[in-house]
């Protein structure tokens, strides 16, 4: 007798963003966002990534949002992965460089993130030398 698989498939939530938007500028706390929208942790901490990243939510919004959390945890709001000061992320291939994530290089304009890399800045800040070097000798 043959046993039957079943697979389960994520389920994806669609959130208008003018409404968690809204709710978030207007500080709701983030247990009342879980509740009212029926996410988790980590969903809320991808709807943060997605605000952030398509241009919605600013540092000081995000930065404020941590406040409002004070002795609660913070580790769904994005803000240590994109001010984390010891990252730079290159494209490959233009070798654009920013310390902020970027899906579309603001450079050559390609959109690849199979092409961005993410590396200390004391590495690329040798291999600009290096490349300085070579070329002004």
């Amino acid at each position: 007798m043959r046993k039957k698989v079943v697979k389960v498939t994520k389920i994806t939530k669609i959130l208008k963003v003018s409404e968690i938007l809204d709710d978030i500028l207007s500080d709701v706390p983030d247990e009342e966002l879980l509740e009212k929208y029926g996410l988790g942790w980590q969903q809320l901490e991808k709807v943060y990534c997605k605000l952030f990243y398509g241009g919605f939510l600013g540092k000081d919004q995000l930065r404020r949002r941590t406040r409002l959390r004070a002795g609660k945890a913070t580790s769904h709001i994005p803000l240590a992965d994109i001010e984390d000061p010891g990252r730079i992320y290159e494209c490959l291939i233009c070798g654009y460089t920013s310390a902020l994530h970027f899906s579309a290089c603001p450079r050559c304009r390609q959109i690849n993130l199979r092409r961005l890399t993410r590396k200390s800045a004391r590495v690329i800040d040798a291999s600009h030398r290096a490349i300085h070097a070579a070329a002004s000798s």
